[in-house]
């Protein structure tokens, strides 16, 4: 937007100018300038708003030649969110695993069952042995009904400890979404904050140019000038 802007300024300027000559083509002249400031139409909450949609944005939309700021913010989304799908297809398919793991090897279907009852297969061989830790232990409202639905009987001690490995880590795997979504809010408010800062400080000091009948050598002859204050 703002090399849009200075452009068709410039345009505008060198047509004034030539239109200037023809009409006192027969006149001459020692000295003219012409000078105006730009105004960019800049907005800092489009900025700060365009940021919060994709981080990177909002500094493309304020400098669209020199957005490295912005460029840096919208990588590190990309990398968030294929770390937040790569954990979420982890834990998708370790629990996946579980389940087939825990129905070939123990007998029984874990598939919307709660994580109370996970814990129960992953902790003992079998459901007699888990009743009858919660009678030694008085735990009686922990207690599993002896039903087919409820039994499980790992065949070795170490299917029921992979059982329990697979668990651990689709927990690690979940642990990690939140961590991910967090990271990407706050890459999307540092990057809307940076954005709308450096939006308000070109509204605040917008570019002046200048277009002159004298070079700066003294000499006729056409400058233009452009200068940005930041």
């Amino acid at each position: 937007m703002r090399n849009l802007n200075i452009t068709l300024f410039l345009c505008v300027g060198f047509l004034c100018l030539f239109s200037s000559q023809l009409v006192a083509q027969h006149q001459s002249y020692s000295y003219a300038e012409v000078q105006d400031q730009t105004s960019l139409e800049l907005s800092p909450r489009g900025a700060l708003l365009r940021s919060f949609v994709l981080p990177g944005w909002g500094h493309h939309y304020v400098d669209q030649s020199n957005w490295t700021r912005g460029k840096i913010h919208l990588a590190t989304d990309v990398i968030l969110i294929a770390g937040l799908v790569g954990f979420s297809q982890r834990a998708n398919r370790l629990e996946g695993d579980l389940v087939t793991l825990a129905r070939s090897k123990a007998g029984v279907n874990i598939s919307n069952r709660d994580r109370r009852f996970e814990l129960a297969v992953s902790d003992f061989n079998s459901l007699d042995e888990y009743n009858d830790y919660q009678l030694r232990t008085r735990n009686w409202q922990n207690i599993y009904s002896d039903t087919p639905e409820n039994r499980w009987s790992w065949s070795t001690t170490n299917d029921r400890e992979d059982f329990r490995d697979t668990r651990s880590k689709i927990s690690k795997a979940e642990n990690q979404i939140p961590t991910m979504l967090t990271l990407m809010v706050a890459n999307r408010i540092f990057s809307g904050i940076n954005a709308f800062v450096k939006a308000r400080n070109i509204m605040d000091n917008p570019p002046v140019a200048s277009v002159s009948y004298l070079n700066e050598f003294g000499t006729t002859g056409l400058t233009a000038r452009i200068s940005f204050q930041f």
